[in-house]
């Protein structure tokens, strides 16, 4: 696992097309901005395996 530190409004790249932005830092959450291609599909962990049961993945694009 690589573990990056990063500053509010801080980025790094994950491949050619992927963004992640540092937006809000509090006591006990960050918030994170994710540029990808709309094919790319963004999910959070903990919803995977539900959502791969119940139907389709939503994409970076979808709302």
């Amino acid at each position: 696992m690589l573990v990056l530190s990063r500053k509010l409004a801080q980025s790094f790249q994950v491949g050619p097309d992927i963004r992640i932005t540092i937006v809000k830092i509090d006591r006990n959450a960050v918030r994170i901005g994710i540029e990808a291609p709309n094919e790319v599909q963004i999910q959070r962990e903990e919803i995977v395996p539900a959502v791969s049961a119940d139907g389709p993945r939503l994409s970076a694009g979808a709302a």
